[in-house]
């Protein structure tokens, strides 16, 4: 696998070489531009002078037609490589400086069009072909020549060799390829230079990060972070930004993988509790049947209806366990969701409360209820809040001894209701009250109670938290315990 050092010099490769060709071109292009300008500006200048020198040009022509070559070749006896011509008012060549000699008006220049192209842009360079030289573009001047304040004909200068392809233009493609070859060089070198600069401010970090996301790795994510665990994360930029990244989410890893344990540890623990919970009475009801079966002729109506009475007892306790299981599960799906509704919870509550009055009779436990008169509506599913308040009260009334008190009471309290279930029982032991709402949970005291799966708050706390609330506990030993739920009033 190609490293990120050796991508990073391809790219600036590639780079520099383009900006050669890039930069190349450009200074051929000047250098072009510039040469046909300077060219221009001197063939324009010589046509100028030789008009300025000769005014009478146009009646020297007259008088002597077919020697007025000679003193044009006068002209440019110096400029060899310079062509000159004088042309009528259509562009006909009437006397030439050259060797090539063609009878007079043979030769025809598109006079016009290059009287066009000088009005759309009079300081242009113009390009046309070579009378002499069929077929070769070159710079061209033109001037007019009068006769009596009278458009007579024209002075055509030809400037040769000045074709982009031409010897010079050459030399020049030349230079503007070598000086571009030098800046690029130079630039390259620059480049690579500050490319390995950035290739250290960069991959080093990069480097160190990756090292200790590799150590982390290799730790299972079972301990804490270090402080100079993820390295460079108090920089202010985007090495700083993606450490504390890493940092978060390795703190989230870490925190559902100890979740997860957690989670795995009270399955386990939930497992054993079922299955002790199970195989007690299960045990026992197994022991009564078999009694019953093998010594009905011995025992009396009495043991028998005795034994009948514990094994309905063991038997109800085994459906309370198993309703208690189906009901949690069926809270715990995914898909289950609340259905609160506009309710009278106040009215709710006097209904649940007066259906324990009788178990409370029968304990000798004073149940009493306190709301307030005019208690707003609140949002709740009837169904849910309703078991939820039976396990408060079941749970209550079970612990509470004979000529104790249980005290419902339902209040506002900020933008929740608040629902207290208050018992005179034994409370709840300090070291209990942490888990008290685990599921299969049971402190020592309430091993002792009969009826006692450890899932009744389980399922009032989760009753809770579907309404989008809280339950909690308050609790003194010896002097009691206050369960409370506290659910919105809106949804």
């Amino acid at each position: 696998m190609r490293s990120l050092r050796f991508k990073i010099l391809s790219l600036v490769a590639v780079f520099g070489f383009a900006m050669a060709v890039l930069l190349a071109t450009i200074l051929f292009g000047s250098v072009r531009g510039y040469y046909m300008d300077l060219t221009h500006e001197k063939t324009s200048s010589f046509a100028e002078r030789i008009l300025e020198m000769h005014p009478n040009l146009w009646e020297a022509y007259l008088a002597n037609p077919s020697v007025f070559g000679e003193r044009l070749r006068e002209f440019v006896l110096y400029s060899p490589n310079t062509g000159l011509y004088l042309l009528d008012v259509e562009g006909r060549v009437l006397a030439s400086a050259g060797d090539n000699r063609i009878g007079q008006g043979a030769r025809t220049i598109d006079i016009a069009t290059l009287l066009q192209t000088m009005e759309l842009a009079p300081d242009a360079p113009l390009m046309t072909f070579d009378p002499d030289h069929e077929g070769e573009r070159c710079l061209v001047a033109t001037r007019p020549v009068m006769h009596q304040d009278t458009l007579a004909g024209w002075l055509f200068v030809v400037a040769r060799a000045s074709d982009p392809d031409s010897v010079a233009p050459g030399l020049l493609r030349s230079y503007a390829v070598r000086s571009a070859v030098t800046v690029s060089l130079f630039t390259l070198a620059i480049g690579v230079l500050l490319t390995i600069s950035m290739i250290a401010l960069l991959t080093r970090p990069l480097t160190a990060l990756t090292r200790a996301v590799e150590n982390i790795r290799k730790s299972g994510f079972s301990g804490e972070l270090a402080a100079d665990a993820i390295p460079n994360i108090r920089r202010d930029d985007e090495i700083g930004r993606l450490g504390r990244t890493f940092r978060d989410t390795f703190e989230r890893l870490r925190a559902e993988m100890q979740r997860v344990r957690q989670t795995d540890a009270r399955r386990r623990e939930m497992i054993a509790s079922v299955s002790h919970d199970l195989r007690t009475p299960l045990t026992a009801l197994i022991g009564q049947l078999e009694t019953i079966r093998l010594k009905s002729d011995a025992l009396s109506r009495e043991d028998q209806q005795a034994l009948f009475t514990r094994a309905a007892r063991n038997a109800e306790q085994l459906k309370k366990l198993t309703d208690a299981l189906a009901e949690l599960a069926r809270l715990d799906s995914p898909d289950f969701r609340a259905h609160p509704e506009p309710t009278a919870i106040g009215e709710l509550v006097d209904d649940i409360v007066q259906r324990f009055a009788t178990q409370a009779n029968a304990a000798d436990v004073a149940l009493s209820l306190d709301y307030p008169d005019r208690m707003p509506l609140a949002w709740v599913d009837a169904g849910l809040f309703e078991r939820a308040l039976a396990n408060l009260l079941d749970n209550a009334l079970r612990v509470t001894p004979t000529g104790g008190t249980v005290h419902v009471r339902l209040l506002e309290h900020g933008r929740m209701i608040r629902l207290e279930v208050s018992d005179t029982g034994p409370g709840v032991a300090l070291e209990d009250q942490a888990r008290v709402f685990d599921r299969f949970y049971q402190g020592n005291r309430q091993r002792d109670q009969r009826g006692s799966a450890g899932l009744g708050l389980a399922i009032v706390k989760r009753v809770a938290e579907l309404h989008g609330g809280q339950a909690g506990l308050h609790s003194e030993p010896g002097k009691g315990s206050t369960f409370f739920i506290e659910l919105p009033r809106q949804p």
